[in-house]
């Protein structure tokens, strides 16, 4: 019932066939003419047969794979080939071809092509059955009539198939392989069911007479109908296959498709004992673009960068969207070993990095790709996809662009899982702490406030210091709590150092997602006004590096903390790769040279002569400067002949709980110098190895 009913629908270039097509139709028509002999005009029959295959053309399905129309209008050619001759069979043929390009309105050369095909096999086909029958004197009754009506099915299905395929070849389309493999194979078993049902007509037609065949021809169109709604139906279920197991926004596969192909390759490679990477990869700075400009701009990014992953892992692979800015990447093969992986990852990162221009605005991203093999690393989807991650997150923290799977990332991870757990645990049973260490003046070494820096003192390993677990917080949403209470503590005991007649200041660390935390400056804005603390009263210590890294966005956030009227200082300075006039452009107060260099200044000329130079630097432009790492007399004497302002240490102090600071603060009179005395607590602190950073 399913055949090629026409010629594929694909344009044909101004060479193919059109003026030797008119030629062909031309001769046809002689030939046509020259043997109509043998023909049977009948009226009825015709009309009934010519109805009967010009709404089956009419009613074609289009193929999904190549652009060939599957109807039912060529059993009706056959079949009046078969009982009408090779002169009214190709004048159906033709008939259908031109109600056809009435419907359609293909191209003319298209629409000649098809014309001379459809004009010439059903002639053929008509000639070679009245032949071969007047040749074996069989009749309807014979099985050998039936014998020559199947031969002249297959007939007529080579030559049509045969000049489809010369059109293609000859217009540069399809191959005589491609369209045996793509286009023959896939509707023989259809045309082979055609083929009977040819058959089953010229028998009823032979017993039944005309009323017969125009039954017959009824029951046809009812069950072209039927199959032309059931294939309708399969490709509506494919599309929706599709749709399920695509990402909407990307067009790329989603995380079913993904992990359906991973176990596919497993399943193959255990077949051959073949390896193959699975990669997982998550965008850097994804977040900051969404939270900044807007999800339209991230989503844009997201578009654009589904195409470019596609060409740079090349033919073969698999790129899918797993929700988020995560994408898993499915390699062919192994990737030619290790140097072949390694290769194809630094491909990866550079098409990553290439900038996105969305709305005029140049957006940059970076990766992190982890890495799991099979079967090495799992011997199923889900554990290679777990180990991948797990990967991935070790390549984020240690900021290598991609890692490989290894069991000891494996610990690192169920480590990192613990300190979420018990972080959030920690949040609500204020297991959180804060320590304050004092900032001194240079000259008479008053105290003038102190930094708010962040422990857990947990309840089974004791104080824990920030670098055990404010990494492994800071990339997850559990980094703004987190902020909010450190500062929340921090503003509270500075109120309460002032009612106490002190009027210090209170320094506390930002990280990347808290300055771009659109909420951020209307939190502190709140504290302020309910623990009554000056905004000036309040500094916010940012690395150089996050302000450096896109300067434009930090502009604004930074902005609306300044209204504020709180302080602002730069932290760590020295240490990033700083552009000087976007440092002028900042509204920033103070400068804090990082400890890296103000500890061995005086053993290291180079480190003394960048302390030295970053002091006068930050005086021209009107800043305050921090010296933090401060551990001895001789480089606080040293730093005050620099012109230092300010300084903080473990010479001074090391940080304190803030029962305890507020006891040490009261054996400091205002105005006097800090008594020259080791810590209270440095005891005490010395092995939670505690340093003056936090949030970082």
């Amino acid at each position: 019932m399913e055949a090629p009913a026409t010629a594929p629908a694909l344009p044909l270039p101004p060479h193919a066939w059109s003026p030797g097509a008119a030629v062909l139709i031309a001769a046809a028509g002689a030939t046509a003419v020259l043997t109509s002999g043998g023909d049977h005009w009948s009226l009825f029959p015709i009309l009934v047969i010519g109805s009967f295959t010009v709404i089956s053309e009419l009613t074609a399905v289009s193929s999904e794979t190549v652009k060939v129309w599957i109807s039912g209008s060529f059993l009706g050619i056959v079949l009046a080939a078969i009982m009408l001759g090779g002169g009214p069979a190709a004048l159906i043929a033709v008939l259908t071809i031109v109600v056809g390009w009435l419907h359609s309105r293909e191209s003319s050369r298209h629409f000649l092509n098809n014309l001379a095909i459809f004009a010439w096999f059903p002639l053929i086909t008509g000639i070679a059955v009245h032949a071969a029958v007047t040749w074996s004197h069989a009749g309807p009754q014979t099985p050998t009539y039936y014998l020559l009506v199947f031969g002249a099915f297959m007939l007529a299905l080579t030559i049509n198939f045969s000049g489809v395929v010369i059109s293609q070849h000859r217009s540069g389309g399809w191959s005589p392989a491609f369209g045996v493999r793509e286009v023959l194979v896939p509707v023989l078993p259809a045309e082979l069911f055609s083929a009977l049902l040819t058959l089953a007509a010229v028998y009823i037609t032979g017993e039944l007479k005309t009323a017969g065949l125009a039954m017959f021809g009824l029951v046809l169109v009812v069950f072209q109908y039927l199959v032309c709604e059931l294939l309708t139906s399969k490709r509506r279920s494919e599309k929706l296959r599709r749709v399920a197991t695509t990402d909407k926004l990307t067009g790329l596969a989603n995380r079913e498709r993904f992990s359906a192909a991973v176990e596919e390759r497993i399943v193959a490679a255990r077949a051959t004992g073949a390896q193959f990477p699975v990669m997982l990869m998550d965008l850097d700075r994804f977040k900051e673009i969404n939270d900044t400009l807007g999800h339209h701009y991230g989503d844009v990014l997201l578009r654009d960068l589904g195409p470019r992953l596609v060409s740079t892992i090349g033919e073969g692979c698999l790129v899918a969207r797993l929700g988020g800015d995560e994408f898993g990447i499915l390699l062919a093969g192994d990737a030619e070993g290790l140097a072949g992986l390694e290769l194809a990852l630094r491909r990866i990162q550079k098409c990553v990095s290439s900038p996105f221009t969305v709305d005029e605005l140049s957006l940059e991203v970076g990766a992190s790709v982890g890495v799991a093999r099979f079967p090495q690393d799992g011997e199923d989807s889900h554990a290679l996809l777990r180990c991948a991650d797990v990967a991935m997150y070790a390549a984020k923290e240690a900021q290598t662009g991609y890692k490989i799977y290894s069991a000891e990332q494996n610990r690192h991870s169920v480590r990192r899982l613990s300190v979420l757990s018990d972080i959030r645990h920690a949040l609500a049973s204020d297991e959180i702490v804060v320590h304050f260490q004092p900032i001194v003046d240079v000259d008479d070494l008053s105290v003038r406030g102190a930094e708010g820096l962040v422990r857990w003192q947990h309840p089974e390993r004791g104080l824990i210091p920030p670098g055990a677990f404010v990494q492994i917080v800071e990339q997850t949403g559990l980094i703004g709590p987190l902020t909010r209470y450190v500062l929340e503590r921090s503003i509270a005991e500075c109120a309460g150092w002032r009612r106490a007649g002190r009027q210090l200041s209170v320094a506390v660390n930002l990280s990347v997602r808290n300055l771009l935390d659109r909420d951020l400056p209307s939190e502190i804005e709140r504290l302020l006004a309910a623990y009554s603390l000056p905004a000036d009263a309040l500094g916010l210590e940012i690395t150089e590096s996050m302000i450096m890294s896109d300067p434009e966005r930090a502009l604004a956030t930074v902005g609306r903390l300044s209204e504020l009227g709180v302080r602002l200082s730069v932290d760590d300075f020295g240490t990033g790769y700083s552009s000087l006039a976007n440092l002028r452009r900042m509204p920033i107060t103070d400068l804090k040279i990082d400890r890296s260099f103000v500890s061995p200044m005086l053993r290291d000329e180079s480190d003394l002569i960048i302390v030295r130079s970053t002091i006068n630097l930050g005086h021209d432009l009107g800043l305050k400067i921090i010296a933090e790492g401060v551990e001895d007399s001789a480089t606080l004497h040293r730093l005050a002949a620099l012109g230092c302002d300010l300084a903080q240490g473990y010479h001074v102090s090391r940080p304190m709980p803030a029962d305890t600071f507020s006891a040490w603060l009261a054996h400091v009179p205002a105005h006097e110098t800090v008594p020259a005395l080791p810590s209270p607590i440095a005891g005490d602190l010395a092995s939670s190895l505690a340093v003056a950073s936090a949030l970082r």
